[in-house]
């Protein structure tokens, strides 16, 4: 007697495919990411009432992922994420990431309001690194120690500047800023 595996809840059944939307895999941003493209689908997906007058910039992704924008310092912009990255946020992560890159100034990443990074995230995060380093744009990343551990264990923190918290990252930036000229 043989089992059949349950059905992938991420796929569409046939009667659902022909009307449902066919869904994009995390990654399909990771590519645009790595090429620079914004995507402009995930752009399109917050209303102009999610977005603020002033100098700061909120985005909910799934009433799970917070990102909040602001100036830190100088033209360092202060990107805050808050919540978890997981599989069902880890496409509007890269969408906000894509919207980082495309703007080419200097920012600081805060992931210190989260809790868990999916591998799906990591794999975004090291392709911002190396996307930021083509493009020659400054920035660093603030996290808890459970992020920094990953980073290590994956070799990953070789290319990704990454710190404990808000203050050193944003000292990091400015150091090199002041280094550049």
């Amino acid at each position: 007697m043989t089992t059949t595996p349950p059905p992938d809840p991420t796929e569409p059944t046939n009667a659902d495919s022909a009307n449902a939307p066919r869904r994009t895999a995390p990654f399909a941003k990771l590519s645009r990411l790595r090429c620079g493209a914004l995507s402009t689908a995930a752009s399109s997906q917050t209303p102009p009432s999610a977005r603020t007058t002033d100098n700061a910039q909120t985005r909910t992704a799934a009433a799970a992922l917070t990102f909040t924008e602001a100036t830190a310092i100088h033209t360092i912009s202060r990107y805050c994420v808050a919540g978890t990255i997981d599989a069902t946020t880890c496409e509007a992560f890269g969408a906000h990431l894509d919207d980082i890159v495309t703007a080419r100034r200097p920012f600081l990443l805060d992931l210190t309001a989260v809790p868990f990074v999916s591998v799906g995230g990591l794999t975004l995060i090291e392709a911002l690194a190396h996307t930021t380093a083509q493009r020659e744009i400054r920035w660093a990343l603030a996290a808890e120690y459970s992020l920094h551990r990953f980073l290590t264990l994956l070799n990953m923190d070789t290319h990704v500047p990454s710190f404990d918290n808000a203050d050193t990252a944003l000292t990091h930036i400015t150091n090199m800023n002041e280094s550049k000229h």
